[in-house]
């Protein structure tokens, strides 16, 4: 079936998939959809997607990866609308949360916004998760030659060494962000409350209700402490 799609014949790749009938797997329908999707058939991709869902398959990220490209390709056919390195991000985030990364490495060298800091970023971060250090350590450092203007580069590529317990490499991480100026934005949160949001921001003490809230984290602080001490006593 992938050999006829990628020989350009699609009705034959349909043909055998559908002489599958009940042994149809995930393998399969993610194979036929990309197959459509390739072929700048994006509406009948979407198509067999919602079949898919009909007989009670569960899609992966594979599956939103060849329904994303599908998309692509058909946007390009259809619109003239080329890819922008908001998407390639999204296809590379796709494939690394999946694990695919030298896949997602060599989609990245097909476009010449590949380098994009944020494309780099987003492989990166994959690499942080899936633990392989070479091909991030290497990325990491192509991505600091671009002089980035966050400190987000500089925290990926120290994560990634200390995965590996490479201290070294988190310390000189560490002096290469000092030595380039750049400040690490303090954590926020936001709240919602009666539809209203609340943001903190670490170490800002400017907030109109300051008094309430340090109040109110004392009395919890209390009754923490009060129930520790309790539990302390029954065991």
């Amino acid at each position: 079936m992938n050999m006829y799609a990628k020989c350009g014949s699609i009705v034959n790749a349909y043909n055998t998939f559908n002489r599958m009938g009940c042994s149809r797997n995930l393998v399969s329908w993610n194979t036929i959809i990309a197959g459509y999707g390739n072929h700048g058939l994006g509406n009948r991709a979407l198509e067999l997607f919602q079949d898919m869902k009909a007989e009670g398959m569960r899609p992966d990220s594979v599956t939103f990866l060849t329904l994303l490209t599908a998309c692509n390709h058909s946007g390009v056919e259809s619109y003239g609308i080329f890819p922008e390195t908001e998407h390639l991000s999204c296809i590379i985030d796709l494939l690394g949360r999946a694990g695919r990364l030298k896949e997602a490495e060599d989609y990245i060298e097909r476009f010449e916004f590949g380098g994009d800091p944020i494309v780099l970023g987003s492989l990166v971060a994959a690499c942080v998760l899936h633990g392989e250090v070479p091909m991030g350590e290497r990325l990491g450092k192509r991505l600091l030659k671009l002089e980035p203007a966050t400190t987000s580069p500089y925290v990926l590529l120290s994560n990634l060494y200390a995965t590996d317990e490479k201290w070294h490499g988190v310390a000189e991480t560490k002096k290469l962000l000092k030595v380039s100026g750049l400040k690490k934005e303090p954590g926020h949160s936001m709240v919602e409350v009666n539809d209203t949001f609340e943001k903190f921001t670490k170490g800002d003490f400017s907030h109109s209700r300051i008094l309430d809230i340090r109040e109110t984290l004392r009395t919890l602080s209390s009754v923490e402490g009060e129930t520790a001490i309790s539990a302390g006593y029954q065991n």
